[in-house]
């Protein structure tokens, strides 16, 4: 300060300065201000993502668990009708093979009994189909 009381270059230039730099220092406490409640907020953002993605996860699995359930139903189900299946017909096979050896055993007694009584005739039959096998093996030939 000179003697009337007023500031010199010298110190013009320092009390700009120092509200340059006040008003930088405000400037910055602003942004930091600003930039920690941005801050704030992604993490809040961030938590309620988790959240949802932890709800989501639970929904699939869930999801998962119950179509799994029902497939599951679904085989086992379908087993239960083919082995109910397969025991009909291995009751009805069991019944057609007894059908089929009593009848295989009445012919075989009644070809007994007619070449018994006829085997004049029962070795013509034999002749006749002896022939027919050779005629039909040696056109495959």
């Amino acid at each position: 300060m000179d003697t009337d009381g007023r500031f010199t270059s010298g110190h013009a230039l320092i009390f700009q300065r120092d509200t340059i730099m006040s008003g930088c220092s405000r400037y910055t406490r602003a942004i930091s201000a600003e930039a920690g409640e941005i801050e704030r907020r992604l993490r809040l953002l961030e938590k309620d993502l988790e959240k949802i993605s932890a709800r989501a996860s639970a929904k699939a699995k869930d999801t998962a668990e119950g179509l799994g359930d029902a497939i599951a139903s679904a085989l086992v189900g379908w087993g239960d009708r083919f082995r109910r299946s397969a025991s009909s017909l291995g009751s009805q096979s069991a019944s057609l093979s007894k059908d089929a050896a009593q009848f295989g055993t009445n012919a075989l007694s009644r070809v007994s009994e007619e070449t018994g009584q006829h085997p004049l005739f029962a070795l013509a039959v034999a002749v006749g189909v002896g022939v027919l096998i050779g005629i039909a093996s040696r056109r495959w030939d």
